[in-house]
């Protein structure tokens, strides 16, 4: 089952592919509106977490706490699997908050935020520190721009 919901999640590439190379067409402003991706792929990891808790118990929870364990945990196929499916939804929502605060505001042209999902996609938390140092450098602020707030 695991490994079906590990091919499932790989529809996740074009969701990447529209944000990347079409990230005016409508669909993928649609898609990045909606959040659909991450939320499906949220359901299926709930349903690979709560197929995992049902075979182990909660009993893997204590080996979150070291190095060892941690390496461990995800040395276990079915469990790296889900993880997997972890890291896909949480990558998304990066991207998405990227996509929807970079149409908002503009800090960056439209190829260079193609670059940045490209980091995001590959390296995750790269592409979220490449964007969020360059909005605060744009923007002169760590919260980048603020509406204006009307009384």
């Amino acid at each position: 089952m695991y490994l079906t919901l590990f091919n499932l999640a790989q529809f996740v590439i074009l969701a990447w592919a529209l944000l990347i190379f079409l990230p005016t067409w409508r669909v993928t402003r649609w898609f990045a509106r909606s959040a659909v991706v991450p939320a499906v792929l949220a359901l299926f990891y709930v349903v690979g977490i709560v197929a995992l808790i049902s075979n182990a118990g909660f009993g893997f929870v204590r080996d979150f706490g070291s190095a060892d364990g941690v390496a461990k945990l995800m040395a276990q196929r079915d469990i790296a699997l889900v993880a997997w499916i972890h890291f896909l939804a949480f990558d998304q929502l990066v991207a998405i908050f990227i996509y929807r605060d970079n149409l908002h505001h503009r800090y960056l042209p439209m190829p260079v935020q193609s670059v940045i999902l490209f980091f995001v996609f590959m390296l995750g938390p790269v592409g979220f520190l490449a964007y969020y140092l360059i909005r605060w450098a744009r923007s002169g602020s760590p919260g980048g721009r603020t509406a204006e707030v009307r009384p």
